[in-house]
């Protein structure tokens, strides 16, 4: 029999979320004896809070594998790739299987939270008898709500990614270890479980606006997952749902796209006016908790996304060809934002847009701040033998006016307090434009995505001329192209729930998606090439007085020459990304395997 795998939480204290709210700082609710104790209102809310502290687990996303299991994450090394740690070669190269360790982390990590909201919700039946005002019943009402879309929530999560949704469904608190044993659900019945639970969690989740503490669950956060798992479905009436929903969340419930650049991917920015679903990490507290230990309020993807010249760890590495998609998006030339002042004073265009800069560190990229910088450049360059040119931006913390991760961390890069977003109306916005296509309804899509691009000074599309291909109209196929391989992967690249993963995966584009990747060479060049515009101080905003090295292996251009041999590639440094992806996707689809612990362990299997 599997040993109780769900109950881990054996230390005197737990935190969430921010140390300012009370509700975060609660003991331990999950020992026998404080279920055993279990008599009001405040006992069950202590138990709740376990619930939200399962967030904190980094395997609930697994963003950093995800990003190596999609076409947009690249290997640390890409001239060697298989360089990498084990864990992160095997979902490069899509060789996974169910005893690969990272699988069963990410398959506890979920089942551990659903044990808490069932623990929650078992906490909740004991005292329901006792209930002595409507106040008291509306407050156990809210509770309940809460450990409902997190059991929904999970069981969702666990449906879109393990496989092909024929997972267990544990509706109950069960003590015994010896009765936990549980046959696989069919995908249907997985499905209509964890939608009621968010349907019956709607109920008394209160609106964004109603919320007095951060970080608690609202309707937009249940409207949301509901509205994903119809999009998802992908049948007509889905899609009907999945609309309505959407357009619920875009009108009703007072999200609105951040416009104010300083608070998009920030401290400063966290819960936003677009954020619908955020993970407040803390390094305030909880110093004593070791930085792997997945109770811990911190968060590790700072360091493992960021530049090694910022003391990061260059694990969660862009794919090239999204690296060069920022640079040539094409920038909104009648929009004044993207005309700057430079350090000597004068007017000149941005080198890259506004979308660019907030999610990427960037050599180009002379006009927005890093750290404690004019510019990522002044760091000395971002380069390197193994062409580490780039770095994902969002989990770091760029925005502290400190030098590198590891002050912005009190000296440690892996204890981090920056939130991370799970779903923001961007999101929304493109998912209700993809529902839009497949109606038919082109112009209503265009609407949808241009009111992103227009918050980053981006053009606008045109619905009679094609970016890539002027003169020539959007329809639903050419649109539907453009939403799948640059707007959608450029404005959510890393975030969210394996958005990318399923996205290819729905699609039924991932192998040849990977294939077509895999066709190009791609050569790391001097930075900067011939054709950029020059290096200077007087180009870059502020003081520019720290450049040390302008040629860096720091920049690609696509080889169209003939292939030389393999060492002769190396000492050109020519390389490809995705080796092996489009033949070995087709192995496991898209789905992670049941892992193996769990058949071993679990007898109805």
């Amino acid at each position: 029999m599997r040993k109780i795998k769900y109950i881990i939480l054996t230390v005197s204290v737990l935190f969430l979320f921010s140390s300012c709210e009370d509700f975060l700082t609660e003991p331990n609710p999950n020992a026998p004896d404080l279920l055993d104790a279990i008599t009001n209102l405040n006992d069950t809310e202590k138990v709740l809070n376990g619930t939200y502290n399962s967030l904190f687990n980094h395997f609930v996303l697994s963003i950093e594998e995800d990003n190596f299991r999609t076409d947009i994450g690249s290997a640390k090394n890409r001239l060697i790739p298989n360089t990498g740690l084990a864990e992160q070669v095997e979902f490069y190269y899509k060789t996974y299987n169910s005893s690969t360790r990272r699988i069963d982390q990410r398959w506890g990590a979920l089942y551990r939270g659903i044990f808490f909201a069932n623990q929650t919700l078992f906490a909740l039946d004991k005292i329901k008898g006792d209930l002595n005002s409507a106040s008291e019943t509306q407050k156990w009402n809210e509770q309940r709500a809460q450990a409902l879309f997190f059991r929904g929530l999970y069981h969702f999560y666990a449906h879109s990614i393990f496989n092909e949704g024929k997972i267990i469904i544990r509706d109950a608190y069960e003590a015994d270890v010896t009765k936990r044993s549980k046959k696989l659900a069919t995908s249907e019945e997985v499905i209509t479980f964890f939608r009621k639970d968010l349907e019956e969690a709607l109920l008394y989740l209160p609106m964004p606006a109603d919320v007095s503490e951060k970080g608690r669950i609202t309707k937009g956060a249940a409207t949301m997952i509901l509205a994903n798992s119809y999009l998802y479905e992908g049948t007509s009436d889905a899609i009907t749902k999945a609309t309505t929903l959407y357009e619920s969340l875009r009108d009703d419930f007072g999200y609105n796209l951040e416009t104010d650049m300083s608070k998009m991917f920030t401290t400063a920015g966290e819960f936003n006016e677009e954020s619908i679903f955020e993970i407040a990490y803390t390094n305030d507290f909880g110093a004593e908790l070791d930085e792997f230990d997945e109770k811990s309020p911190h968060n590790r993807l700072a360091a493992r996304s960021a530049h090694f010249r910022f003391k990061g760890n260059d694990f969660i590495q862009p794919a090239t060809w999204l690296v060069m998609a920022y640079e040539n998006d094409p920038l909104d030339a009648s929009n004044p934002v993207n005309t700057i002042q430079t350090g000597a004073g004068t007017m000149d265009t941005r080198r890259v847009s506004l979308r660019a800069s907030a999610m990427l560190f960037l050599n180009d990229d002379l006009d927005t701040p890093v750290y404690n910088l004019p510019n990522a450049l002044q760091s000395g360059g971002l380069g390197s033998r193994a062409l580490i040119f780039s770095a994902f931006k969002k989990y770091t913390n760029h925005d502290l006016g400190t030098e590198d991760e590891n002050a912005a961390n009190k000296g440690n890069r892996l204890k981090s307090g920056k939130n991370v977003t799970i779903n923001r109306l961007s999101e929304v916005l493109l998912n209700l434009a993809e529902c839009y296509i497949k109606q038919g309804r082109v112009s209503e899509a265009i609407s949808e995505i241009n009111k992103i691009r227009n918050r980053w000074a981006l053009e606008p599309l045109d619905i009679a001329s094609q970016i890539d291909n002027p003169g020539v109209a959007y329809d639903n196929s050419s649109l539907m192209n453009r939403l799948m391989f640059i707007e959608k992967p450029l404005e959510l690249s890393t975030e969210g729930h394996a958005t990318r993963v399923i996205d290819l995966r729905r699609w039924g584009i991932a192998s040849q998606r990977f294939q077509d990747l895999n066709s190009i060479n791609y050569q790391g060049v001097l930075f900067p090439r011939p054709g950029r515009r020059a290096i200077t101080p007087a180009l870059a905003r502020g003081s520019v007085t720290r450049i040390t090295n302008n040629n860096l292996l720091s920049d690609v251009v696509i080889f169209t020459g003939i292939l030389p041999d393999e060492a002769t590639q190396t000492n050109m440094k020519i390389f490809q990304e995705f080796p092996q992806s489009s033949t070995n996707y087709s192995i496991n689809n898209g789905y992670l395997p049941i892992p193996a612990e769990e058949l071993i362990s679990n007898e109805d299997i």
